[in-house]
């Protein structure tokens, strides 16, 4: 899914702006409400990536909305799941040395209509409408559906800290080095 053109416009300028000054996930400069993260990652052969991930927008309404998320500096010969997820203990968000632990739980999202996750992979292989290819640069736009209840009975801001995650997809579940987050809240 891909969000309108509109959105992908605002999505890639403040991106660029963004992602310029970006020294750790964060809020923009001017306090508006767009998330970023980035890291370099070395790949089994050698290679360099530097990793970016952009959401927009990072505070959203009591009941949830949608955000507008971009990547770009991706491996395409490893795929991500881009998800919402509880940021677990331990993890200072910014500090990729304290990124040991799986991003868990995650809200559930199967249906192509729901977008609460997705899938971006060169593989060819996944669920039409959540499985997306990466773009040139190891690049991905999309949108993803969010609420508060991340799980029966958990809700972010309330019990627990959530936020827009990418981490390296079911062939590489162990593999902490594509973990990225962009924390997300509610207005209460």
């Amino acid at each position: 899914m891909t969000p309108p053109t509109k959105a992908f416009a605002v999505l890639a300028v403040a991106a660029g702006l963004v992602l310029g000054f970006a020294g750790a996930a964060g809020a923009a400069p001017g306090g508006t409400s767009f998330g970023f993260a980035h890291r370099a990652v070395v790949g089994s052969d050698g290679q360099v990536f530097r990793l970016k991930l952009a959401a927009t927008p990072t505070v959203l309404p009591a009941a949830g909305g949608t955000v507008d998320v971009a990547g770009t500096g991706y491996n395409r010969g490893q795929g991500i799941f881009l998800a919402f997820c509880v940021i677990p203990d331990g993890v200072k968000v910014g500090d990729p040395s304290t990124y040991t632990s799986l991003p868990t739980p995650c809200l559930p999202g199967r249906e192509e209509q729901d977008g609460s996750s997705r899938r971006i992979t060169d593989s060819g292989t996944g669920t039409p409408g959540i499985t997306l290819p990466y773009q040139a640069g190891g690049s991905f736009l999309t949108t993803l559906n969010l609420r508060p209840e991340i799980k029966d009975g958990v809700v972010c801001d309330v019990d627990v800290k959530c936020a827009i995650v990418t981490r390296a997809d079911f062939t590489a579940t162990a593999d902490r080095s594509y973990d990225q987050y962009i924390p997300v809240s509610f207005a209460r």
